[in-house]
């Protein structure tokens, strides 16, 4: 496997495209991957988090105002000590689900046979990718022309994620995605890409529970010669299941997070768009996945793979995906149900949990159930 490593800051006004244009509306490629990043930023001390009644916590990450949130961005300008590939080892689910501690979470609303879902909502202001290239220098505009059909908005929901992991003092990287709720702040990303699964000790202790620090999130990462085109959104509250935090349980390997405005002023979703979300449906579904995995384009190039998800043949309460083969650095990308190219939106109906690293290229991710409305409505209007 490959380590991360950063690439050169470009600006909107000088140097070339990076590596990899954001691939546009592929429905055959493979990957996904993010990057590290590493130790302490220095933000103000978290919140402790707290359990709800419905089987999920909420930790407030102490970065609420506009200075704290840019401090978190000097951090990952200044290029902490990211994690390899034998770190990622160490952290990444791998296949089959541990015993979970305490009751599952409720379920209240649909039944489990009813499918149901939350609309996608669109980016204030769209531009398309030809009135955006206009504004790049001409080598990079000529890229992004040629990467994109001349009136064909990007597709800039999915993003990559940096964190620092609090046991090793090393920046690692996911992906995520912007999801449209009330507060239009949300994005979704894998558990594992905000906490470190089982550390609360079976739910003994609570406070054991170890959270990822300086977490942001960047929309169409490396995209037309800038790093983060649409700017940076860094974590302000973030919510996981119980199940995650207390057993590691992977049918729960999923986290919801309402990030702080970019530089800016813009909330994520107005920035972007939002993806919607859907529920309860089969384990048999099109969808199209994508991220920023490490093994293809080294976790620079946004990578889409379509397929028809199946029961997974490791544990039958996850779904997976064959030939799409993504490592470290896809977690935490969309599985996204009614992908339309056009406006790069769909709906979540999973993300990337278990990495199969080795000749399998399939990925795992927990089936949607009502677990995850009821997630989505206990964060959607946090703000």
């Amino acid at each position: 496997m490959t380590a991360h490593t950063k690439p050169p800051r470009v600006s909107r006004t000088k140097g070339k495209l990076l590596l990899g244009v954001l691939a546009a509306a592929s429905l055959a490629m493979g990957g996904l991957t993010a990057g590290p990043a590493s130790a302490q930023a220095p933000a103000p001390e978290p919140k402790e988090a707290g359990a709800t009644g419905t089987g999920t916590s909420e930790h407030a990450t102490g970065v609420d105002t506009p200075a704290e949130a840019r401090a978190v961005e000097e951090y990952h300008m200044k290029d902490p000590p990211l994690a390899g590939a034998a770190d990622y080892a160490q952290w990444l689910p791998t296949s089959g689900a541990a015993s979970p501690a305490g009751p599952a979470p409720s379920t209240p609303g649909p039944a489990p046979s009813t499918p149901g879902s939350v609309p996608p909502a669109s980016a204030t202001g769209l531009v398309t990718a030809e009135e955006w290239a206009r504004d790049l220098p001409k080598e990079a505009a000529k890229e992004v022309r040629k990467a994109f059909p001349a009136n064909l908005p990007l597709a800039r929901t999915v993003g990559r994620v940096w964190y620092t992991n609090p046991r090793d003092g090393k920046t690692y990287g996911c992906s995520a995605a912007s999801i449209n709720s009330p507060s239009k702040m949300m994005v979704a990303t894998a558990g594992h890409c905000v906490a470190i699964g089982g550390s609360g000790a079976g739910g003994s202790d609570p406070g054991k529970r170890v959270w990822m620090k300086n977490w942001m999130f960047m929309p169409a990462y490396n995209t037309g010669g800038q790093e983060a085109p649409y700017g940076k959104f860094v974590a302000k509250y973030i919510r996981a299941f119980d199940y995650w935090l207390d057993g590691g349980g992977l049918p729960y390997d999923f986290a919801l997070v309402t990030v702080n405005p970019n530089a800016q002023g813009q909330q994520v979703v107005n920035a972007v768009g939002g993806n919607g979300l859907s529920y309860n449906y089969g384990d048999t579904e099109d969808v199209t996945m994508v991220g920023y995995p490490v093994n293809h384009g080294g976790g620079y190039t946004q990578n889409h793979y379509a397929g028809r998800t199946k029961t997974s043949d490791r544990d039958l309460t996850l779904i997976m995906m064959e030939g799409s083969g993504f490592n470290e650095g896809g977690s935490g990308g969309p599985w996204l149900r009614k992908y339309d190219p056009l406006t790069g939106k769909g709906f979540i109906n999973g993300v990337t949990s278990v990495i199969r690293n080795g000749t399998s290229n399939k990925n795992d991710s927990p089936h949607f159930g009502s677990a995850m409305k009821l997630m989505w409505d206990e964060q959607g209007s946090r703000m």
